[in-house]
């Protein structure tokens, strides 16, 4: 175990150890070109194509058959290659070797043009059958490759990308290290996108969460000291890294095109062209109306592949559109009930109906959501002819009949009643403390979830220097006004101060809002200003999401955290932060700390000392890392650090009262003690390094020991450092 120093635990304005969206330079690829032939923006289809191009010259045709075959297939493959490339720029890796590593990064997936699409495009579980069948796409992928190329090293990793590590199996093929290299990598970080990406049968987890799934499943589906390594170049400079990949690919683009038989420069240019008359102002009509409709809207094409699913769709289901659209359409998707809260089958299903008999529909049923609760909704189904015979495919029009006040609709009603910012016309910083604080209590009291996105213009003083204070403004204004075009009904868009702003998401998750700011970006970086002669300005984003043990200047301090890191990292980028609400039910010491409180007075202990032993799958060193977030945003001070062993003052506001909220503190001495531990995962010797950690925690005055609140304290902290260290509780 290496000894701690305390210079290890604090954060200094200049460091910048983040961990970005691996994609906030390559856009939201995910939503591709769709089976009715409608594309993603043309800019970045053809930002696309010369990634592809850059890497694969004239196998480039594979790439595409991909995309056509299924969009979100090869935007996963095309974020695993940027991936893999900086991982191996971090490594060192030699430039021939990291180049075979691009290339069939980009090309891993390629055997799934094999595959039936009723297999691939299934939204729910597979049958056995099915997963038989999906499992035969490595080897159709080298069988397609070994038509244009032979080069065992690129073949090899497309076929054992997917192996386990200490496989148990004896017909995988080679194991551990006799696997290649770029197959190792590969296998890690194409389980991270797949772990941070929404999909129709599995939403996306957080970044901290998708790490720790990783570290688990070191020395036995994946290599234990490359996932560390990987987990480290996450914690260091991500974005500097993929910006170097992505610089690199384009710069051989430029040196090389014309020195290549084929291109596909003309079809990216036809493409934009395309693009750009097709987007008539009826479309623009229709994409406004559509996005900001109350009620939910599906559009499925006559093979019934979901080919449109608006944000009110996204609020009522909790089903995000990139991950739905593409995929078959069937009753699970929105979890729809019969009057009997019975799901329906498929031959019941309304939509379903409409697009073989052609006709028009209207009934009352249930939404089943994500928690379990239903909705009732009013069904509008309507088939999308020609007017003559020929069906295109068939619409449904979801409307929420519910009349329970729920969370939005509460946040609704306090938006409505709250003081506007005099400037902007959003909720003003007092509003928003209010309403973090109402926010806070309600998902600590009933399980429900949050996000706090915190954004802040780029260079703003440079604009009020060069263009004036008048100008600066009119961009207030503006980016204020972006802020509430991209946000959904129920999120609460605030003037914290200057040019910061933040936006309360309830019901979001870290990567529903990650993507949401994503959105943000990219809407105010393509946005011209009037009052700056027409240039665009740029934001930096910070996103977290509630986790237990959270209180309002917690969860404020972490998104703020993202936000300077967003900025160290170079700026016009997102960021986000902690491991969101944890989907294990003992999200605090709970009753363990009451237990061990009550003990010590017949053991003759100290009256309100809590001991507890958590375990955390992570390294020593990330743990540290960890740690250091959780004093951070604490604001505590390091009173001692001797080898493993760290002392932490700390305070925890509490409140009490009824009409009149009155806060105090209780002050906390908080000693952590790290120690690694190796742990033995398989019979062929493969070790998982995990971190135990055993906390003592004690009130600083006498007098708190004898007050009701020091339970609900104690296991507010417990239960914030086990949210920060992604750890397990062993013992009280």
């Amino acid at each position: 175990m290496p000894e701690i120093t305390k210079e290890q635990l604090e954060f200094t304005a200049s460091e910048t150890t983040v961990i970005p969206d691996l994609l906030a330079d390559l856009g939201s690829l995910a939503a591709a070109d769709s089976l009715t032939g409608e594309a993603s923006s043309a800019p970045e289809m053809e930002f696309e194509n010369q990634l592809a191009m850059v890497r694969l010259g004239i196998a480039t045709a594979l790439y595409y058959a991909l995309r056509t075959k299924h969009p979100p297939t090869a935007a996963h493959s095309l974020r695993v290659a940027v991936g893999c490339s900086a991982w191996a720029e971090w490594m060192g890796v030699a430039p021939e070797v990291r180049d075979r590593i691009e290339v069939a990064a980009l090309l891993h997936d390629i055997g799934k043009i094999g595959i039936p699409d009723s297999v691939l495009r299934k939204p729910g579980k597979l049958s056995v059958r099915e997963q038989l069948a999906m499992d035969l796409y490595p080897r159709l992928g080298c069988e397609i490759l070994e038509g244009c190329t032979d080069d065992a090293e690129i073949l090899g990793i497309v076929r054992y990308g997917h192996t386990w590590y200490d496989s148990r199996r004896s017909d995988d093929g080679p194991q551990r290290d006799a696997l290649p290299l770029g197959a190792r990598m590969l296998s890690i970080v194409g389980a991270f996108d797949s772990m941070t990406t929404d999909h129709v049968y599995r939403p996306a987890i957080s970044r901290e969460r998708a790490l720790t799934e990783l570290l688990e499943g070191s020395g036995t589906q994946f290599d234990g000291e490359l996932v560390h390594d990987y987990c480290r170049m996450l914690e260091s400079h991500p974005a500097k890294l993929q910006g170097q990949v992505m610089t690199r690919w384009l710069r051989q683009l430029k040196d090389k095109r014309d020195a290549r038989p084929w291109s596909t420069a003309g079809r990216a240019s036809s493409v934009s062209l395309a693009g750009d008359e097709a987007e008539s102002q009826y479309q623009l009509f229709h994409r406004q109306l559509f996005d900001h409709m109350h009620d939910g809207v599906v559009f499925i094409d006559k093979e019934g592949n979901v080919v449109e699913w608006n944000r009110a769709l996204e609020r009522m289901s909790g089903v995000g559109a990139e991950a739905a659209i593409n995929h078959l359409w069937t009753p699970d998707l929105v979890g729809l009930c019969d009057s009997q809260n019975q799901l329906v089958t498929e031959t019941q299903c309304p939509l379903l109906q409409s697009l073989k008999s052609g006709m028009y529909s209207s009934r009352q049923m249930l939404m089943r959501v994500a928690d379990g609760t239903e909705i009732p909704v009013h069904v509008h189904v309507s088939a999308v002819t020609s007017g003559v015979s020929e069906t295109y495919g068939a619409m449904a029009v979801f409307h929420d009949a519910s009349r329970q006040a729920n969370l939005e609709e509460r946040l609704v009603d306090l938006h409505e009643q709250a003081t506007k910012d005099s400037l902007t016309r959003v909720d003003n910083r007092g509003q928003f403390d209010r309403a973090l604080i109402e926010l806070t209590d309600l998902a600590t009291n009933s399980g429900a979830t949050f996000s706090l996105i915190i954004c802040d213009i780029d260079h703003f003083k440079r604009i009020n220097d060069v263009h004036g204070h008048q100008a600066g403004d009119e961009a207030l204004v503006c980016f204020a006004e972006v802020l509430k075009a991209c946000t959904m009904e129920g999120d609460l868009v605030c003037r914290y101060g200057g040019e910061e702003f933040v936006v309360l998401s309830p019901g979001s998750d870290n990567p529903a809002a990650t993507q949401r700011a994503e959105q943000i970006r990219a809407a105010i970086e393509n946005t011209p200003i009037d009052s700056l002669n027409r240039k665009n300005m740029t934001a930096s984003f910070g996103v977290t999401e509630y986790q237990a043990g959270d209180s309002p200047e917690t969860l404020l301090a972490r998104a703020d955290r993202a936000l300077l890191k967003a900025k160290d990292g170079g700026r016009n980028q997102v960021v986000q932060l902690g491991a969101g609400r944890s989907s294990d039910p003992e999200t605090a010491s709970g009753k363990t700390g009451r237990l061990s409180s009550w003990l010590s007075w017949f053991e003759g202990g100290d009256v309100g000392n809590t001991e507890v032993r958590m375990i955390t799958p992570v390294p020593a060193d990330l743990a540290i890392e960890k740690l250091r977030g959780f004093i951070a945003d604490h604001q505590a001070t390091i009173q001692d650090v001797n080898e493993s062993k760290v002392s932490i003052r700390m305070s925890v506001m509490f409140s009490f009262g009824g009409r009149r909220r009155v806060d105090q503190r209780i002050d906390f001495d908080l000693t952590v003690q790290l120690s690694e531990e190796h742990t033995k995962r398989s019979a062929s010797g493969g070790l998982q390094t995990s971190t135990v950690i055993d906390a003592q925690l004690r009130p600083v005055r006498g007098r708190d020991r004898r007050m009701r609140e020091l339970t609900a304290c104690t296991d507010r902290v417990i239960a914030s450092l086990r949210s920060y260290l992604m750890a397990t509780l062993v013992r009280p």
